[in-house]
């Protein structure tokens, strides 16, 4: 993968004020799981509404965030944890989980809570008072304030050659390379031409809904029988908001770039974070 820095900056001040906090962008009403729950009703959440749950011990406090990722690793054998459980379903979620997440606070401004997304590299964050959770805010909830066009263009940010599958991995193939490699999504290739798009989600949904969570490595087919194939692309001329207002209206984290029926780069929404300022 390749990304190519070129001094460009987003200014969002035109659309959010400086001064506001956290809770302006976050999400009020955050859906969470508990340490001792089983890991197969969290992965039914996970699979159809979101990518990460925050944690929560007994006295409601947020002790870590599970993610599809963590799932997808432990199911791959790449977790650092030995599970006691005889089956995937049954393992508690306080052992697969990512422990020592950092929280931001409800008070905390914009300008500072950008930064920190920066700094810390993590696609969402729960946000507490008095640590209890009272939200979560994602890098979605950043590219959903660009709301015109920016002077930024989709070339400008977006990761060049990156990570992909080819048309012919099996769905234990890229299950390794999605929990190896932690990315979100690879996008699906043939002759270099973009076919599809597969997800942590699309593996969890597929894996759960088959009853398959324990034979992720006996998964031979091709992972084209499950990508999703009406993919939403980007070209590189276009502006940044046009990518943000996609991503948005799609509930998608990530775009591929594509020019002349040839996929030449992929933008999310961390490349666009990474780029705003106030």
């Amino acid at each position: 993968m390749l990304k190519l820095g070129v001094g460009k900056t987003l200014k969002i001040s035109k659309w959010v004020k400086k001064d506001a906090t956290v809770t302006y962008i976050s999400s009020k009403a955050p859906v969470s799981c508990r340490m001792d729950q089983k890991l197969g009703e969290v992965i039914s959440i996970l699979s159809k509404q979101h990518r990460r749950l925050p944690v929560l011990n007994k006295e409601g406090h947020v002790r870590g965030v599970i993610s599809s990722t963590d799932v997808l690793r432990m199911l791959s054998g790449k977790g650092k944890k030995k599970h006691r459980a005889k089956k995937h379903e049954d393992v508690k979620v306080k052992s697969v989980m990512s422990s020592h997440v950092m929280h931001i606070d409800k008070n905390m401004k914009l300008s500072d809570v950008m930064d920190f997304f920066k700094k810390h590299r993590k696609g969402a964050y729960p946000v507490t008072y008095r640590k209890g959770l009272v939200g979560v805010v994602s890098e979605w909830d950043i590219v959903r304030q660009i709301r015109g066009k920016t002077g930024v263009k989709v070339s400008d940010v977006m990761v060049r050659r990156p990570m992909v599958a080819q048309d012919h991995h099996s769905v234990a193939d890229v299950a390794g390379m999605l929990s190896v490699g932690g990315f979100r999504r690879l996008p699906v290739v043939k002759n270099g031409i973009l076919v599809g798009i597969v997800t942590s989600r699309d593996l969890l949904t597929f894996l759960n809904g088959k009853g398959l969570l324990g034979k992720i490595d006996q998964q031979k087919q091709p992972v084209t029988e499950i990508m999703k194939k009406d993919v939403m692309t980007v070209r590189p001329d276009a502006d940044i908001h046009a990518a943000a207002q996609t991503m948005v209206s799609k509930e998608v984290g990530g775009l591929p770039v594509v020019e002349d029926h040839q996929l030449i780069g992929i933008i999310t929404e961390r490349d666009i974070v990474d780029v705003v300022e106030f």
